[in-house]
């Protein structure tokens, strides 16, 4: 008899693998938040890019605030006053205040001298970075009536070679070389255009005058507390006719200006110091300060060139002053500040008694006696062996200047 199999599930060969077991709950939820965890590591959230940006926005925002003041948010204008050009003259004139015009090469000591003579209890002078919004408290980086001849762009003017720079500098402007360029020389004659304008002097007191008037030292009335007024800017050694004519503008009652058929000042309003160094210093001053705080390269010659024209500039503008003009090497005040700021205060016509001078003294941080000994190193070490052919050759326009340096120092 034949048997026949069994209709029904065939029974699996004997060699034949066993099936996977079917998933249990446990392993199904396993599976489903691997999957989970899987799309949450390739989705990157866009808040944390956000939140970072803001994060640097803001340090950088707080940072620069803490540098340049309310003037990084509200403009250099923000505290103007609103004086008419005819107040601003009367208010000078019947209450015979001075205003004192600081020039000079940079790098010269313009800043520590100026940091001297406004610490007077008898003057008033720019507050610091913070206050001014611009770097060294400079007046002619806050305003907007006369220019500022490159000075604080030189970041996209610097070659990075000494060969291009050569080749370019004397048609640039900035530190070191601005006094190459032409028509840098403002004037009361080739500017009286300017000068004919009323508002050129508003514009500018009522900038300035905000700051002399407002400030830590004089509470909020400097410019009736302070017989003098104090404006630094290396700049004015190319300015001082003109700032002489713009300070002194004889406004009309009526807000009218005629230089043509003005009457001569009883006195002048202003009264100038220019700022001198020795001129191999001066130059490796400006050399370091261009390459450490810019990043830029002006070789040797222009500098020289620059600070021979500057120096022919303020000494072509000091014959034809009206006004008192005062020289100061900065080495004699470096060596002696007593002396020196007695005789600014005398100048300036305020108290000059040795308390206060003490008292100025006292104020003031530390200076050192001969700033000049580290660059006069590097000159008779490295210096006079690549650059002395260049004092040979400039030798006759230097001593011309009647600045009383000797150009041998090694």
């Amino acid at each position: 008899m034949v048997l026949k199999q069994r209709r029904g599930k065939k029974a699996p060969a004997a060699n034949a693998p066993a099936k996977a077991a079917a998933p249990t709950d446990k392993s199904k939820e396993s599976n489903n938040n691997d999957g989970v965890d899987a799309e949450k590591k390739d989705h990157f959230n866009p808040v944390i890019i956000v939140a970072l940006f803001y994060t640097l926005a803001c340090g950088l925002l707080f940072f620069y605030y803490n540098k340049y003041g309310p003037s990084m948010f509200l403009g250099k204008g923000w505290k103007d006053y609103k004086w008419s050009p005819y107040k601003w003259r009367q208010f000078i004139d019947d209450n015979e205040r001075t205003i004192l015009i600081i020039g000079g090469p940079h790098r010269s000591g313009t800043t520590v001298v100026w940091e001297g003579i406004k610490a007077h209890p008898e003057i008033v002078g720019f507050g610091n970075r913070f206050d001014t919004g611009v770097d060294y408290s400079e007046g002619v980086l806050m305003q907007d009536v006369y220019p500022r001849f490159g000075v604080g762009y030189e970041f996209t003017n610097f070659d990075k070679s000494d060969a291009k720079q050569s080749s370019r500098s004397t048609r640039e402007d900035g530190i070191g070389r601005y006094a190459l360029v032409e028509d840098v020389h403002w004037t009361a004659e080739n500017k009286k255009e300017e000068l004919q304008d009323p508002t050129s002097l508003s514009r500018l007191l009522n900038r300035f005058g905000s700051h002399w008037d407002q400030n830590k030292k004089f509470g909020k009335n400097g410019l009736m507390k302070a017989k003098v007024w104090v404006e630094k800017s290396p700049q004015n050694a190319v300015l001082a006719t003109f700032l002489e004519g713009l300070y002194n503008m004889p406004v009309n009652e009526d807000g009218t200006v005629d230089l043509d058929n003005a009457k001569k000042p009883k006195r002048s309003a202003t009264k100038f110091i220019y700022i001198t160094r020795h001129p191999i210093a001066n130059i490796y001053g400006t050399d370091k300060f261009v390459r450490d705080a810019m990043g830029g390269n002006i070789n040797f010659e222009i500098l020289l060139k620059n600070y021979i024209a500057l120096h022919k500039y303020m000494k072509m503008d000091e014959k034809v002053l009206e006004s008192p003009v005062m020289w100061v090497q900065l080495e004699d005040f470096t060596s002696d500040p007593n002396k020196v700021l007695t005789q600014v205060f005398q100048f300036l016509n305020v108290s000059a008694d040795e308390a206060v001078v003490q008292q100025v003294l006292g104020n003031m941080p530390d200076i050192s006696a001969k700033p000049n000994d580290k660059y006069f190193k590097i000159w008779c070490e490295e210096g006079i062996a690549k650059n002395g052919h260049l004092i040979q050759k400039y030798a006759e326009e230097l001593n011309a200047l009647d600045l009383g340096y000797d150009l041998d120092i090694c």
